[in-house]
């Protein structure tokens, strides 16, 4: 009697190893199975609640531009370009921002001479009191205390790359009792387009100096 109940308990333990290895293998399979279709097979399952996957859509590759389209560029679209404040400066009474239109579009343009610039209040509305004065880099340097690096040119225009900026410096003195101004409005030389750029300033002696667009290395 207690010989058979013995043989029924090993019977027992032995189909349900069996079953267990069985589910096992099963749920392995099914793991393999989902892991084959991520990553490389995922464009032959699409996933329909994804609104970034277009019926029928494949990426595209854009050609590099090359020196040749550098050499053949032509004056900048104003719709691929945009514009960022990119550093400032100060020296005693003296401040600087330093501004740059990026070329966002796919091919090579020209840049150059000296942006307009228009001085906004808190409301919005052009301050008319403040002249502009167009001045170089290397006079801008001179009164930062700074010397003007080697081989430094200035250049008539910019050929801008992809994703290039060409930069240039507004600079103003401060003080305690003078204009106050919110933003600056900047159009690129030839253009109609404007950007307005946030920069609290307060400006005296009721003028700022604008520097010539140069090339400048660096991304916005």
């Amino acid at each position: 009697m207690r010989r058979a109940l013995l043989l029924a308990v090993l019977t027992g333990c032995a189909l349900g190893v069996c079953a267990g290895c069985a589910g096992a293998r099963a749920g392995h399979l099914a793991g393999a199975g989902a892991a084959g279709i991520a990553p490389d097979d995922a464009a032959l399952h699409p996933n329909r609640n994804a609104p970034y996957l277009m019926p029928g859509g494949t990426p595209k590759l854009v050609r590099r531009a090359t020196a040749e389209d550098a050499a053949n560029a032509a004056a900048c679209d104003p719709e691929v370009l945009s514009a960022e404040e990119i550093a400032g400066d100060m020296n005693g009474v003296y401040r600087s921002v330093k501004l740059a239109f990026m070329n966002r579009g796919a091919v090579p343009c020209r840049l150059g001479g000296y942006p307009a610039i228009a001085l906004l209040d808190a409301d919005g509305a052009r301050i008319g009191n403040i002249a502009t004065q167009r001045v170089s880099s290397t006079e801008v340097l001179a009164e930062f205390g700074k010397q003007v690096p080697a081989g430094v040119k200035t250049s008539a225009s910019v050929t801008l790359m992809p994703h290039e900026v060409a930069a240039f410096e507004v600079v103003w003195m401060t003080g305690a009792e003078c204009s106050r101004v919110s933003r600056i409005q900047v159009t690129a030389p030839g253009s109609q387009r404007t950007f307005g750029i946030t920069q609290p300033m307060k400006i005296c002696t009721g003028q700022i100096q604008v520097t010539e667009l140069r090339l400048d290395v660096g991304d916005v």
